[in-house]
């Protein structure tokens, strides 16, 4: 039996061993899973991932489906491309993910068109919102005019 951090009684984690398309077989501590309330948009009934960031330093993360090993998704901070990204949170998501103000980590997903990487674009209307304490997240679908759901990431040239 674990305990609540999720350590076995000689207190090392419990690790799951998975098989990945994009990263092969990992050993992931099972108190990183992060459980999306309700999935992500179009994989509704996938609800376990880890959020991986490679190189550690990167701005992108994947976050990789446990429950699916082919399905991992780019995502970024909004905030390193659109530094007044800031939409309201309705009461009951923080209260859903247990968390106050301020305790709510943003992340937007990220396309990328094959071969044209610099036009790569985030979604801004569909943010994954995450409280790291308790490893909950869900996908918000903000109506705000103010956002698009494809936000180039890298600006235009003149």
């Amino acid at each position: 039996m674990s305990d609540p951090e999720g350590r076995r009684p000689d207190g090392k984690a419990h690790m799951l061993k998975i098989n990945t398309q994009r990263f092969g077989v990992m050993d992931i501590p099972e108190i990183s899973v992060v459980t999306v309330l309700g999935g992500i948009i179009g994989f509704p009934e996938l609800t376990r991932y880890v959020l991986i960031q490679r190189p550690h330093d990167a701005p992108f993360y994947w976050l990789q489906c446990l429950d699916d090993p082919t399905l991992a998704l780019v995502l970024v901070n909004p905030v390193l491309f659109k530094s007044d990204y800031a939409p309201e949170l309705p009461r009951g998501i923080l209260e859903e993910l247990g968390a106050g103000d301020g305790e709510i980590t943003l992340f937007a997903i990220v396309t990328i068109p094959q071969g044209r990487p610099q036009d790569m674009t985030a979604n801004l209307l569909g943010p994954l919102a995450m409280n790291p304490a308790t490893r909950k997240a869900r996908q918000l679908v903000l109506d705000d005019r103010l956002y698009t759901h494809r936000h180039p990431i890298i600006p235009a040239t003149a």
